[in-house]
């Protein structure tokens, strides 16, 4: 095999990796969710899970959210599309995480991975 072919033959397998972690990272993050406003939703802190009814997504953080037995307030836009208006939601799922003094700990879109939203939990005094 020649020197240069040799050099290509590199090239190409760096490319070709770089290409593969690249399409890896861009898999497991989340386009950021813009700011939400919070609204009233009752008693604080607490979780509100903002889904809609034909998302499949949705009944994954559903099932997410029961399984770490965690409570939350579920505002389907079908029921409830002036809240999503209200709180600035424009993707579902979104889960907003808000402590005892109603500021947002963590906003999530999609669904989160457990341990981010255990942390963000902790952080908003909600065990």
């Amino acid at each position: 095999m020649s020197d240069t072919l040799l050099r290509v033959l590199v090239v190409v397998i760096i490319v070709g990796v770089a290409a593969g972690v690249a399409y890896a990272i861009s898999r497991y993050r989340r386009p950021p969710h813009p700011t939400v406003q919070v609204g009233d939703v009752g008693d604080r802190p607490g979780v509100v899970l903002f889904t809609s009814t034909t998302c499949p997504t949705c009944k994954e953080t559903v099932a997410l959210l029961e399984d770490m037995q965690v409570s939350f307030r579920e505002v389907t836009h079908d029921l409830e599309s002036k809240r999503f208006e209200t709180w600035g939601v424009v993707a579902v799922p979104v889960t907003v995480v808000i402590d005892e003094k109603s500021q947002v700990v963590e906003t999530f879109s999609g669904v989160p991975r457990r341990r981010v939203l255990r942390r963000a939990l902790v952080r908003a005094g909600i065990d």
